[in-house]
């Protein structure tokens, strides 16, 4: 083998890597931010994949004789890294909805912000969560660790291998399923406090009518709706402790059903 072909060799395991750290980056939370520049996100996913190209080259096959043939092969790697990407933003996606649910409980659904890390419209505590969540999450070094899942997906699952098949998408969908169970047993107990608050409201409704429950009532429930997510705020640590936790099971999910 010649210095060229190691070389035409090389640039091809680089293109893979790219492509999946670079989708990777695109959909992760938090480095996916579009807050975060354009070229700062491409400079640290070139950075990052010239550093993994060295070990990864010996486990990639020979460059395809086709473009088109390679242009799939890197088009799968970088899929795969966005499946990574949105495997983590999911759960974070579930802190979002949770307090989007509560806010409706409250009577703040109608008041919307905008989220400065995705810079997409949401309820008060769903920015106030998503907030806290990837505060905690930075605390945690949850990025570190996503980072050092994706490096580990390429002795798993080399560049050029990734071939999904049925497996990958009911992976998916079940990662979805059990986001829409994280945001709802997160905000359950809140919602459940606020509905016997609406409940207590309503029979001091029927036993005096002269009181003007609206005025009185929604006082009550935005206090005691704020009294019971700030208890909860610790429980949203231990959500966030399980993203960490639960994001490199979801890395190895994807693997099995793209392999």
């Amino acid at each position: 083998m010649s210095y060229t072909d190691i070389s035409i060799h090389s640039f091809y395991t680089f293109l893979l890597v790219f492509a999946r750290v670079g989708g990777l980056i695109t959909a992760a939370p938090l480095l996916g931010n579009r807050a975060i520049p354009t070229i700062v996100r491409a400079g640290f996913a070139l950075v990052l994949s010239l550093a993994l190209t060295p070990l990864s080259a010996p486990k990639v096959g020979p460059v395809p004789p086709s473009l088109l043939i390679l242009a799939a092969a890197v088009l799968k790697d970088g899929l795969f890294g966005v499946a990574i990407g949105f495997s983590a933003r999911l759960l974070f996606s579930a802190v979002e909805m949770a307090g989007y649910f509560v806010d409706t409980q409250m009577g703040f659904g109608f008041i919307n912000l905008v989220n400065p890390f995705s810079e997409q419209q949401g309820s008060v505590l769903s920015v106030f969560q998503y907030q806290l969540a990837i505060t905690v999450y930075l605390l945690a070094n949850g990025h570190l660790a996503l980072l050092g899942s994706v490096a580990d997906s390429f002795v798993a699952l080399p560049p050029g291998a990734v071939n999904p098949h049925g497996a990958f998408g009911m992976t998916a969908a079940g990662m979805l399923k059990a986001m829409l169970a994280l945001g709802f047993r997160l905000a359950l107990p809140a919602a459940g406090v606020l509905l016997v608050v609406d409940l207590a409201f309503a029979l001091v409704a029927r036993a005096v009518p002269q009181m003007n429950v609206f005025i009185v009532g929604m006082p009550a429930k935005i206090i005691i709706g704020l009294s019971t997510v700030a208890l909860l705020m610790p429980v949203v640590a231990i959500i966030v402790g399980q993203i960490v936790a639960g994001t490199d099971l979801n890395i190895h999910s994807l693997m099995a059903g793209a392999r």
